[in-house]
């Protein structure tokens, strides 16, 4: 995937921003090569389920899919995806309030909001130990 990223670079050389706004971009460009990759594999993970069945005639068990997982990761999985990165820019890449809301593409106000939702939300998992509703995804 890095390697996705720079090729974007370097063929939007001109477009890069420069200093510690580069960050944020190439950021960016990894959350969309991201998600353009777990989509391609979402189909192929459908077409081989779909594939598999109609050979075997049987449905899949899905019992050995079941992980123990600690209550943090549990609780930060039951997030949206939108709640899981707004966090994870923070806390896992270091970014600063104004950095990661370029990686959304918005205001430093706006993704202030986001922030102290998901924070809330990730709070009422954790607390609650069980699945909380989850808020509709906010658009990036």
């Amino acid at each position: 995937m890095a390697s996705e990223t720079f090729t974007v670079a370097w063929l939007k050389l001109d477009g890069v921003p420069e200093g510690a706004e580069a960050l944020p971009w190439l950021l960016a460009v990894s959350r969309k090569t991201l998600a353009n990759r777990r989509r391609a594999l979402e189909r192929e993970m459908k077409r081989d389920e779909r594939l598999s069945h109609q050979a075997s005639g049987f449905a899949r068990d899905h019992a050995g899919a079941i992980v123990d997982l600690s209550a943090l990761a549990d609780a930060f999985g039951r997030l949206s995806e939108t709640d899981r990165e707004v966090l994870a820019l923070i806390a896992w890449d270091g970014l600063e309030h104004g950095q990661a809301a370029a990686v959304f593409g918005c205001s430093t106000a706006t993704f202030s909001v986001r922030l102290h939702r998901a924070r809330g939300r990730l709070q009422a998992q954790l607390t609650s130990g069980a699945a909380v509703p989850i808020a509709k995804e906010e658009p990036a």
